[in-house]
C-alpha cells in the first residue's frame, strides 16, 4: 500500500520560523473516521469527531510514540530535509490497530505537521510490530 503524507497549511510558516521543537515530535494512530482537514493546527481539531478516532492501546500509547533523533540537514545546495527514526511497537496483551492513518504533531504545543494515510488498513497482531517507517529520503523533503 502507498503512504502518502500529506503537510498542513501552517506547517511550512512553522518550520521557517523555526516554531517546531524536533525533540517533541510524535505520531499518533486514527481509525477510519477520521479526515484531513488542511486548515486544522492542533491535535484537538484532528481529535474533534465523536468518538475520538485515537487508536492505542496493547503496546501503542494513547497520545502516539515520539520520533527520535528528528532532525534537518541540508542534502544539496537546494535541497533540505527532515528526518528522524522510524517508529516501531510491539503488540502486547492483543492487536494494535485497525488504523488508516496517523498524525505526526509537535506535542510541546500539540499543533500538527503531518497527516500520514497508509493507504489501508494497518494492524499488528499480538507479539508483532506495529510499523511507521518513514521514506530514506527524510520524512519531510524540502527544495529551495
Amino acid at each position: 500500500m502507498a503512504v502518502t503524507i500529506t503537510l498542513y497549511d501552517h506547517t511550512v510558516k512553522k518550520l521557517v520560523n523555526e516554531e517546531f521543537n524536533f525533540a517533541t515530535w510524535k505520531v499518533l494512530l486514527l481509525d477510519n473516521s477520521a479526515s484531513f482537514n488542511a486548515t486544522n493546527t492542533t491535535t484537538a481539531q484532528v481529535l474533534a469527531p465523536s468518538p475520538n478516532p485515537e487508536v492505542y492501546g496493547n503496546g501503542w500509547t494513547e497520545g502516539g510514540e515520539a520520533v527520535a533523533n528528528v532532525a534537518a540537514t541540508t542534502i544539496t545546495t537546494n535541497d533540505a530535509k527532515i528526518d528522524g527514526d522510524d517508529v516501531s511497537k510491539t503488540a502486547s496483551g492483543g492487536s494494535i490497530g485497525p488504523a488508516y492513518f496517523a498524525l505526526l504533531y509537535d506535542s510541546n504545543d500539540n499543533s500538527t505537521i503531518a497527516w500520514i494515510d497508509f493507504g489501508g488498513l494497518q494492524e499488528a497482531g499480538d507479539a508483532t510490530d506495529f510499523k511507521i517507517i518513514f521514506s530514506a529520503s527524510g520524512i519531510l523533503t524540502f527544495t529551495y
